[in-house]
């Protein structure tokens, strides 16, 4: 989620789960206790069992597994993935799920404590303690900044090989500098309940229930004074459309902006499009598809 690579598709079993961001490609995690050592002494404390990756599974492919530590119960882990796949031959063509999420973790402005950024989400409140991020990431790589380019004072300020990352960053975090956490239970009609402090977050005066309009739609508030952070925010958006497009009740009239600014990244589209809830234009997915494909084939 942070940062965001589009919405992930799970599938759960009681000791198992895959993930994918494709609907595709699966990575499959086996919940198993870590051994304590190399040479298999018993623990003097009875080890927590974690998810553990145990390989990838597609349709085509079928099963690859990942080296294992031998000291795990491969034959149990084994029985265990098996298992899952039955689930994932029944499950993964329904792709994309229906949204479960409803915990949601959003950075709050200095001033008047409404939701900047979305830091995280879960389904289960239970989970909410484990979830220690405090800064916003927009992205591991350096997306466009066109209004930025033409300002070269403000790119000199931005040293290292992602300056447009560093500054989106920067200002994000100027606006959020106290750095007020806060999780709200997403209910009826987008409406945002707050969940009770947990895990150091800042208790907020006033923060009753807020209406759906004040969540950002594309998770990041684009609304700024400075027309330079507005610019740049909103190329980053149109750079992480096809992403973004796997979100789920996204009003139609915004949904088809972003479709008309994701076909400039053909290849991020042919890798989401079985992610997205609903395409208004399909002819236009469809084109940027058949662009990628045509460039991935030029490369051989």
């Amino acid at each position: 989620m942070n940062p965001f690579l589009g919405v992930a598709q799970i599938v759960e079993s009681t000791d198992s789960r895959a993930i994918s961001l494709d609907g595709v490609d699966w990575d499959i995690q086996i919940l198993a206790e870590r051994p304590h050592d190399t040479w298999g002494a018993p623990s003097p404390v009875k080890q927590k069992r974690l998810f553990l990756r145990f390989g990838a599974w597609n349709r085509t492919n079928g099963l690859y597994r990942v080296p294992a530590n031998p000291l795990l119960d491969l034959a149990k882990m084994i029985k265990e993935a098996n298992r899952l796949i039955e689930i994932l031959l029944l499950k993964s063509a329904r792709v994309p799920f229906p949204l479960e999420d409803s915990f949601e973790l959003w950075l709050l402005d200095d001033e008047d404590h409404m939701p900047q950024a979305l830091l995280a989400s879960t389904h289960r409140v239970v989970e909410i303690s484990l979830f220690a991020v405090d800064r916003w990431i927009c992205t591991n790589q350096d997306p466009p900044a066109t209004d930025m380019t033409q300002h070269k004072e403000t790119e000199s300020d931005s040293n290292g090989p992602h300056p447009h990352k560093i500054y989106l960053e920067a200002i994000v975090q100027q606006r959020a500098s106290q750095g007020i956490r806060r999780w709200f239970k997403r209910i009826a009609c987008g409406y945002g309940e707050p969940v009770p402090p947990v895990f150091g977050e800042e208790v907020v005066v006033g923060n009753g229930l807020l209406p759906a309009e004040a969540f950002p739609q594309l998770l990041l508030n684009g609304s700024w004074d400075d027309p330079l952070a507005c610019s740049v925010i909103s190329d980053y958006h149109a750079w992480l459309s096809p992403y973004l497009l796997t979100l789920q009740n996204l009003p139609d009239d915004l949904r088809a902006s972003l479709e008309r600014k994701a076909v400039a990244r053909a290849a991020a589209v042919n890798l989401n499009w079985r992610l997205y809830p609903k395409i208004i234009d399909g002819k236009l997915i469809d084109a940027a598809r058949v662009e990628a494909r045509l460039r991935e084939s030029h490369k051989g």
